[in-house]
């Protein structure tokens, strides 16, 4: 009988009909723990002292964690809900087996073959236009549809242009003078309404003494003297 142990080795024991011959016959090949669990053809066994039937037996280590994981079903739930929807199938294929971005990309490629004339023509066209433009620019035609040409026009627009600038140097002239005009009034009005230079006052230390002569320098007391003497003969 082929016996499947704990350690997930088959083992082929000879003279086993019941389980607990074939536990003890495993214990001699590996480790059977005390807790175990027998099964044949997916149901457990339970009196080991039954005969078996020709096939494999399985020894499994009893127990285990109660329940499962769980919460399966809502967590896909979650997670679809953050899924956003796209619109690039670039990586799907289609009905021959081909990806769909390399159908996309061979009919972008056939697509810009045949406009690879008309962007030449349209290339030739912008050039022959620009270089048009140039020789009318050189040789002075003014043909264009936004372009304005009249010879009275300029004349009158160059006259009203030199008149301009005449009139604005004669207010220039005229404001430079004005206000040369009012500095020097101003000027005056200041020099009339500055009061004259006050007297120095202090201790007279004889200035302007050396042009005067002996007859301007009298005494004080010599003065009074004189007056007194002319009041006495008044008097008498």
């Amino acid at each position: 009988m082929f016996v499947r142990g704990v350690s997930t080795k088959i083992y082929w024991i000879d003279g086993v009909e019941t389980a607990n011959q074939a536990i003890l016959a495993l214990a001699s090949k590996e480790y059977v723990p005390m807790d175990i669990r027998v099964e044949q053809n997916g149901k457990p066994i339970d009196d080991l002292d039954s005969v078996l039937v020709h096939s494999t037996l399985t020894i499994t280590p009893a127990g285990g964690l109660p329940g499962g994981k769980g919460g399966f079903g809502s967590m896909l739930r979650s997670i679809g809900a953050q899924i956003e929807r796209t619109t690039n199938h670039e990586a799907m294929r289609d009905l021959s087996g081909r990806r769909q971005r390399d159908v996309n990309n061979e009919r972008r490629l056939k697509e810009y073959i045949a406009g690879q004339a008309e962007r030449e023509r349209e290339t030739e066209e912008k050039k022959e236009k620009k270089l048009e433009k140039l020789r009318r620019i050189a040789t002075g035609e003014n043909k264009s549809k936004h372009d304005f040409s009249d010879p009275v026009y300029d004349k009158v627009r160059s006259e009203t242009e030199e008149k301009v600038h005449d009139a604005v140097e004669a207010a220039m002239e005229a404001i430079a003078t004005s206000s040369k005009d009012e500095k020097e009034k101003d000027l005056k009005r200041k020099t009339a309404t500055e009061a004259p230079v006050p007297k120095k006052k202090g201790l007279w230390i004889g200035d302007g003494l050396d042009e005067l002569d002996d007859s301007d320098l009298t005494d004080s007391d010599d003065e009074a003297e004189k007056s007194d003497n002319k009041t006495a003969v008044a008097a008498s």
